[in-house]
């Protein structure tokens, strides 16, 4: 995988609908979305045109520098961009230009990199040292820092505040239910998600569980009751849950997952049975976020939070659980998923990292 950084930029029509549209088509056609400055409201560069909403985000991509270039000509075009042979600036709806790929230093007919203006301009130098300050330009030798000290270029840029980045999730029917490890931030997404979107909100009942603290204590003997009573109780939660609209901490098939974990192969065969003659009962459109942090993340985030009946649990089962979900989602068809790597991420203290995480599942 490549670092790219690309600058996008709008002036005519719905500018920040614009904006998040061309950031959905990079992900799905360019790479993951890695890192993400603010919107900046700028004025017109190189000509007299309303006013731009400019930004500059960081992308992980397979594809060569060219292959990248060509997406984004390809992008803007689907987007409405009709590119004139017509010197000079004019307005357009969506701009997006390759400003770096890694350190590369490369002129061709069709391209050069570093983008050969971009010094030049403090509505691409502003957001990329908002982003990476330090990222030193190959050609010039200079830091972002450094660039923008001496850029010539002193137009007023007017910074939006992060959460205007927010997409809207929940434009259509969607029902979006997390999934993960112990401890990897499931309930917390999905409860900021249903709060700050006002829609319906599904947590697991876990606390009611009452053979949860006796499992930790000792599993081989209440294993299968304390399945037995998720599955049933998960079943009554989805079936219960009549809105298409929603944030979910868990699926349905996390007790397959469980099960096949905790329970003896002769327990598990029947409990499946009964898994699926639940599961053909319901009717719940989703789509699963799977979130992944290291075992030793979760395992920290497990003991910080408190809950005696978990604080025996042993790294090897968290690796156990990891192991399942994995091969679950390797082998599933028929269940639209996704995953998002939370390392590092901080998406309950840090905006900028929750703004990450809503354009990444925009663009599932």
């Amino acid at each position: 995988m490549n670092k790219a950084y690309i600058s996008l930029g709008s002036n005519e029509g719905q500018r920040l609908k614009n904006i998040q549209e061309a950031v959905v088509h990079i992900q799905k056609k360019i790479g993951t979305l890695t890192k993400l400055s603010s919107l900046y409201k700028t004025p017109s560069w190189g000509f007299d045109g309303p006013e731009f909403i400019n930004t500059c985000i960081e992308v992980q991509t397979p594809l060569s520098p060219t292959r990248v270039l060509d997406q984004l000509l390809k992008i803007e075009l689907k987007l409405g961009r009709v590119r004139t042979v017509q010197s000079g600036y004019i307005s357009r709806n969506i701009d997006l230009d390759l400003l770096f790929y890694e350190d590369l230093v490369l002129e061709s007919e069709g391209l050069i990199l570093p983008h050969p203006r971009l010094a030049l301009r403090n509505f691409i130098l502003i957001p990329m040292c908002e982003m990476e300050p330090g990222f030193v330009h190959p050609g010039l030798g200079k830091s972002m820092e450094d660039l923008l000290k001496i850029c010539k270029d002193h137009s007023q840029l007017h910074k939006m505040p992060l959460h205007q980045w927010a997409p809207d999730l929940f434009d259509a029917d969607q029902f979006l239910a997390f999934e993960g490890n112990i401890g990897v931030g499931k309930t917390s997404l999905a409860q900021k998600i249903a709060s700050d979107y006002g829609v319906p909100k599904l947590l697991e009942n876990f606390t009611q569980n009452p053979y949860l603290e006796k499992f930790y204590d000792q599993p081989q003997r209440f294993a299968l009751p304390l399945e037995n009573y998720f599955l049933e109780d998960r079943f009554r939660q989805f079936r219960d849950f009549k809105q298409k609209i929603g944030s979910a901490d868990h699926s349905f098939f996390k007790s397959l997952i469980f099960a096949q974990i905790n329970l003896s192969k002769t327990d598990f065969l029947d409990f499946k049975q009964n898994y699926e003659r639940l599961s053909a009962q319901l009717e719940v459109p989703q789509k699963i976020v799977f979130l992944y942090k290291p075992i030793e993340e979760v395992w920290l985030q497990i003991k910080s939070r408190g809950r005696s009946y978990e604080q025996n649990i042993r790294r090897g089962y968290l690796q156990e659980i990891e192991l399942g979900y994995q091969n679950f989602l390797k082998s599933e068809k028929t269940i639209p998923h996704m995953s998002i790597d939370l390392t590092d991420i901080d998406f309950v203290n840090n905006e900028r990292d929750y703004q990450l995480v809503l354009q990444r599942i925009k663009a599932f």
